[in-house]
C-alpha cells in the first residue's frame, strides 16, 4: 500500500516541517528471568516495593530540569516505579503499590531522537532489574488480573482525595494498563493552533488506537475482543492532554475538557496522546508517533471532538479493522498524515508510516500476532524487537 502518489520533490502546496520536539512515557510489566519461576510475570501485590526502589535508585536524568517529579519526588529521573500512592487518615504518604516500572525521555528534537533516547535508558534499566532475576515484558492489560483490589480498603482521607482530583478517576484501571504517553511539542504554534490538533487527535483515536492493539486476554485467557484495555479505558481515562501556562490555562481552562495546567513553564504547548495500547516494537512505536505528527499537521481532515466516542472505541477494542467504519476512519487518518509529512519534505517519516498500512491492509494488530503466538505478553524490552537483538 502506497501512501502519496507522488514524490515529495514533486507535491504541489508544500510547507516546511516545522519543528517538532517528542518526549516517550513507556510503561513496562515485570517478570522474572530466571530460577524456578522463569518467565512468570510478577504481580502487582507479591512486587517488593522497597527491594526495587533501592535497586533503581541510582539512575539516569537525576534532577534533570526539563520533567516534573510530583509532590513526593517518586517520579524522579528517566524511570521510576509506576503505581498507586496510599496515604495515612491524616494524609501523610504511608506506602506504595507498584504495577511496574515506567521509562520517561526528556523532550528530543524528533521521533528518531527521543526512541533512541528511549532505547538507551531502556538498556540501562534492563541489566540493572537483571542484578534482581527481573526483567521487562510489555502488554497493553495485565493478562492474569481481572481487578487491582485495594489492600487495605481506601480510608476516609484517600476518599476524599481522589473524589476531589479527576487524575485519580479510574485508578484501579490504570493500576492493570500498561501503554506510552506520546508527548509532542510545536514550539511555533500558538495555544489556538495546538488545542485545535488535540481536538483533532481526541476525534480520530478510536480509529487509530487499533495500530497499538496488545491487551487480548482477560484472566489468562482469550478475550472476545482485541483490546481489554480500550475497552475498559475509553470512558475512565483521558485520550488527548494539551497543557497551557498557568496563567494562560487560568484564563482558558473552561474552553475545553482537554487542557491541563502545566507543572513546569516549559511543559507549555505539549500535547499529550495516551490512548494506544503498549506496542511492542521499535518500528511501531516510531509509526504512531509519525501518524500524530501527521495528524497535527494536515489540514484536510475535519472531525474534532472533546469528549470521548465511547460507542466508537469499544467497536473498535472488539473488532479492530475489520468494522469497516474504523478502518475507513483509519485509512483517512493515515493517508492525511501521509500526505501532510510529505507535503512538509520528510520522507522519512512518510515511509515510518509503512508498517501501519501494512497492518491496516491485512486487518490485523499487534493483538493478532500476540494470540497466534500463544503467548500472554512479549517478553523483553523494545531493544529485543530491533534486528540486531534478534541475531545476537
Amino acid at each position: 500500500m502506497r501512501l502519496c502518489k507522488t514524490p515529495t520533490t514533486s507535491s504541489t502546496g508544500s510547507r516546511p516541517m516545522p519543528a517538532v520536539h517528542y518526549g516517550i512515557e513507556f510503561e513496562y510489566l515485570l517478570a522474572d528471568t530466571r530460577g524456578p519461576q522463569a518467565g512468570r510475570l510478577r504481580d502487582i501485590h507479591a512486587l517488593d516495593v522497597a527491594r526495587l526502589a533501592d535497586l533503581l535508585a541510582d539512575k539516569p536524568g537525576l534532577g534533570d530540569p526539563t520533567l516534573a517529579e510530583g509532590d513526593l519526588g517518586i517520579r524522579n529521573g528517566y524511570w521510576y516505579l509506576e503505581g498507586d500512592e496510599r496515604f495515612d487518615l491524616d494524609g501523610r504518604f504511608c506506602g506504595f503499590v507498584a504495577k511496574g516500572v515506567e521509562i520517561r525521555t526528556p523532550p528530543r528534537p524528533g521521533v528518531a531522537a527521543a526512541i533512541d533516547c528511549l532505547l538507551d535508558i531502556e538498556r540501562q534499566l534492563a541489566a540493572r532489574l537483571e542484578r534482581d532475576g527481573l526483567g521487562l515484558a510489555i502488554a497493553g492489560f495485565d493478562p492474569l488480573r481481572t481487578q487491582y483490589g485495594y489492600q487495605p480498603p481506601l480510608n476516609a482521607f484517600e476518599q476524599r482525595l481522589r473524589a476531589g482530583d479527576r487524575e485519580y478517576r479510574g485508578m484501579e484501571l490504570s493500576m492493570l494498563t500498561y501503554g506510552p504517553d506520546l508527548n509532542l511539542s510545536l514550539p511555533e504554534w500558538s495555544t489556538r493552533r495546538n488545542l485545535d490538533a488535540a481536538r483533532k487527535l481526541n476525534h480520530y483515536a478510536p480509529y487509530i488506537v487499533p495500530f497499538s492493539f496488545s491487551s487480548p486476554y482477560c484472566a489468562g485467557r482469550p478475550w472476545h475482543g482485541w483490546s481489554r484495555r480500550t475497552w475498559l479505558r475509553c470512558d475512565q481515562r483521558p485520550a488527548v492532554k494539551l497543557f497551557l501556562g498557568l496563567e494562560e490555562y487560568a484564563e482558558l481552562a473552561d474552553r475545553s475538557p482537554l487542557l491541563r495546567p502545566a507543572r513546569l513553564a516549559r511543559e507549555a504547548g505539549r500535547i499529550e496522546f495516551k490512548a494506544f495500547d503498549a506496542m511492542p516494537s521499535v518500528e511501531l512505536l516510531a509509526a504512531c508517533c509519525h501518524l500524530l505528527t501527521g495528524l497535527c499537521l494536515a489540514d484536510n481532515l475535519r472531525g474534532r471532538s472533546e469528549i470521548p466516542d465511547v460507542a466508537l472505541y469499544r467497536r473498535a477494542a472488539l473488532h479492530a479493522f475489520d468494522d469497516p467504519e474504523i478502518r475507513n476512519g483509519a485509512r483517512a487518518a493515515l493517508y492525511a498524515a501521509a500526505e501532510a509529512l510529505d507535503r512538509a519534505g520528510n520522507a522519512a517519516a512518510v515511509e515510518g508510516l509503512a508498517p501501519l498500512a501494512r497492518l491496516l491492509s491485512n486487518r490485523s494488530t499487534p493483538a493478532h500476532a500476540l494470540r497466534a503466538s500463544g503467548r500472554l505478553f512479549h517478553p523483553g524490552g523494545l531493544a529485543d524487537s530491533l534486528p540486531q537483538a534478534a541475531a545476537c
